[in-house]
């Protein structure tokens, strides 16, 4: 209940009494309504106490913050932490006031306990004052002063609010300049003082967060600066949605990543003159600073891309003049002023769909974004998936191939038939003499390897011996770099092993070609060319135009890590690794990296080592037939029943003992597992289910004994729940 002296709006976070004993906690306000719903009574409405920050968000984002927890089974509380990285209840700063003079005056003189009449005498002589500031004065541990102060609430003698740090809304700038070059040029003025200073001076306008980051007593600093007028504060307020012409639903498809940004740019540029903002979201940080690069070189001084940054501070960059704004899928979730376009780049990526940093489907957010708030939104991809096509077909969004790869050389190499190289193996003699001239000739050459160890796995060449995970029971993998064996499923390490556990044979052999390895052969073989190895997890960029005569090696990661322009030749070798993975998703992300890796080396050949010639992944990437690569995955998963014809959950769970799961029958339910899986060296147990069922109707399906022994949850939904709004 909101009560009327408090100005209370749809986005404001506030304290709300909860729990047996209405201790204050933070709340979100996501609806207002006029009555109260049918299916609560009053004992169960609390009063809001107060509004700790207001403008955290619209109410189309409330809306959209609705969807995605109902459609991915996040609760909407941990969503909203995660997007905007707010407080937790115990980051909010507890302030003491007296309530009456005279009768507190007669409380403390009648205390005997010399630390509690020093307590009482330093709240009389200072309130309002902040608990972490009465502890310091009064030298009293934490614990001790929270019971007493207890104490003294319930005899209604003091009043406790409480507030945040800081507002995470608000931006500070400088309000007086006078004051402010006082300040920096006098003597005496403490160095974290004129730090903060600077910092605010040098950005016009800066977070909370970012002007004390690093400085010791920093928000006593901002405050004694607020107090004297040096500095100010600067409300951020949600921007109105402006109406809008009919919007733009277009799949940009094919062509290198720089093919396609020209290509969108020309679709924009209209929308920039007219004071128009446009939002990229990419799915990498090394992608963010990629695009960042090429839209500044069409659009210079407009640009930023925003990496590990505050929300907030996507909008003090729009105030600072920025018009395109490249960032996280998690920035769908800030209220941009004027927001034109949404482009979703390499859109058919596996990092758009949920993972375990990502809790959603990015196309489907961006969809229900560019919804409720009557935005134009682009997909750029390498090659389509299954929801992209949905996004074709049902609703309406025009394809635009920019480009095609028929007139390229596509070279399959069949490894059953192709002699291996003697000291390159896995790579095929063909392949190495390939290589080899096109070193001669002084180009760069790209290898993709998707396996990073030195050897996949350790077998005893007596017994048979495979050496597994004593945790798990998973074969081990040999990491040169850190001289380990170590389990990919629970994070198990332990030291190489020299001779067999079972027959006791030294005969052990480390199979199993990765990066590490194949990175030794190549230095032997080519001792004269230079090589590097690029790998996950690694923010830096290699442009190919500073390079001559050089290896790239890398795992997937290369394609977001290397600028192919001056790449002459490109190779996957052991190309199955790609064709053969355990997700679901693993055809479609098989092709799309055929398709980039032959998009970014055009028109120079791309060379392909398989196994599995004749799989329809490698024949449709050979032929150039998309569709019909599309048409032959979506027949085998409308037969399996996977996505996008069905709902795929994925649940952990704290225990095998899961029955019941569903409090009716669930006729088109096909339920795999529970499985003892790993995670972050913690058993736990995955829970698969297929089925049409809607999420959040799922949900309301479930046993309440199952709905406790869920831990986390990971939803591929069916695109059709784009069709789906959050009920009033």
């Amino acid at each position: 209940e909101a009560p009327d002296f408090l100005d209370i709006e749809v986005g404001s976070r506030v304290l709300v009494p909860l729990g047996e004993n209405n201790r204050p906690k933070l709340a979100y306000v996501l609806k207002i309504v006029d009555k109260i719903p049918e299916n609560l009574s009053k004992d169960q409405i609390k009063s809001v106490i107060s509004v700790v920050e207001k403008n955290l968000f619209s109410k189309e984002i409330a809306k959209l913050l609705y969807f995605v927890s109902e459609s991915f089974l996040i609760s909407i509380h941990s969503l909203i932490n995660k997007v905007y990285r707010t407080y937790a209840e115990g980051e909010l700063i507890p302030i003491v006031s007296v309530v009456d003079t005279e009768s507190f005056a007669d409380f403390k003189n009648s205390l005997k306990s010399e630390d509690q009449k020093n307590i009482a005498n330093i709240i009389f002589e200072n309130f309002p004052i902040s608990l972490y500031s009465l502890r310091n004065k009064s030298k009293t541990k934490i614990e001790y002063l929270k019971r007493f102060l207890r104490e003294i609430e319930i005899k209604k003698l003091i009043n406790i609010q409480y507030k945040p740090p800081y507002p995470s809304n608000k931006l500070l700038s400088i309000n007086n300049e006078k004051l402010f070059e006082e300040m920096i040029h006098k003597k005496g003025i403490a160095k974290s003082i004129k730090e903060v200073l600077i910092r605010i001076k040098k950005n016009r306008a800066l977070p909370y967060r970012d002007a004390i980051y690093k400085i010791r007593n920093g928000l006593e600093i901002i405050e004694m600066l607020l107090k004297e007028g040096v500095i100010k504060e600067i409300e951020e307020e949600i921007p109105e949605l402006a109406v809008k012409d009919e919007n733009k639903r277009l799949i940009v498809n094919g062509g290198s990543l720089k093919e396609r940004v020209l290509y969108i740019s020309n679709i924009f540029k209209s929308a920039l003159k007219e004071k128009g903002t446009v939002l990229v979201v990419a799915n990498e940080i090394a992608l963010i600073k990629t695009l960042s690069e090429l839209y500044e070189s069409f659009f210079p001084g407009i640009v930023f891309g925003n990496i590990g940054k505050e929300k907030s501070e996507i909008r003090r960059q729009l105030k600072l003049g920025k018009r395109i704004i490249i960032s996280t899928p998690f920035s769908l979730f800030v209220d941009i002023p004027n927001l034109q376009f949404i482009i979703v780049e390499d859109a058919s990526s596996k990092y758009h769909l949920p993972h375990e940093y990502l809790p959603f489907d990015t196309r489907i957010v961006a969809y229900k974004k560019s919804e409720y708030e009557n935005v134009s939104l682009i997909f750029s991809t390498y090659s389509l998936d299954d929801v992209i096509y949905y996004f074709q077909k049902e609703k309406g969004f025009e394809l635009s191939n920019i480009k095609d790869l028929k007139n390229q050389n596509k070279r399959i190499i069949d490894m059953r038939r192709e002699p291996k190289s003697d000291a390159l193996s896995p790579i095929s003699s063909y392949l190495e003499s390939k290589i080899r001239k096109a070193l001669d000739s002084n180009k760069n050459v790209a290898i993709v390897l998707n396996r990073k160890p030195y050897s996949t796995f350790i077998v005893c060449g007596e017994c048979g011996y495979v050496h597994r995970c004593p945790v798990c029971g998973s074969p081990l993998y040999f990491d040169k770099e850190v001289n380990l064996l170590i389990c990919s499923i629970c994070g198990h390490t332990e030291q190489p092993i020299e001779k067999c556990p079972r027959c006791g044979s030294l005969s052990i052999l480390y199979l199993g070609y990765g990066i590490q390895k194949l990175s030794n052969s190549l230095k032997n073989v080519f001792s004269n060319t230079n090589l590097v190895i690029i790998e996950g997890g690694s923010e830096t960029i290699y442009d190919s135009k500073n390079f001559e005569k050089t290896i790239f090696l890398g795992t997937e990661a290369i394609f977001s890590h290397l600028n192919f322009k001056n790449v002459g030749l490109l190779a996957f070798v052991s190309a199955d690794t790609f064709l053969n993975g355990s997700e679901i998703y693993t055809t479609f992300e098989a092709f799309k990296y055929l398709r980039q890796g032959a998009f970014e080396i055009y028109p120079n050949d791309i060379f392909v080592e398989t196994y599995e010639k004749e799989n329809y992944i490698i024949e449709n990437f050979k032929k150039d037939n998309e569709f019909n690569f599309l048409m032959v995955e979506l027949s085998f998963r409308k037969e399996l029943g996977y996505p996008p014809f069905v709902f795929l959950y994925e649940f952990k769970l704290s225990t095998k003992n899961i029955q019941p799961i569903f409090m009716n029958d669930l006729s088109d339910a096909k339920i795999y597992g529970p499985v003892e899986k790993f995670s972050e060296g913690s058993k736990v147990y995955e829970l698969s289910i297929r089925t049409q069922t809607y999420p959040q109707d799922l949900y309301k399906l479930f046993t309440d004994a199952f709905r406790k022994k869920i831990i986390g949850a990971r939803v591929f939904p069916a695109p059709s729940i784009v069709n789906v709004n959050p009920k009033d």
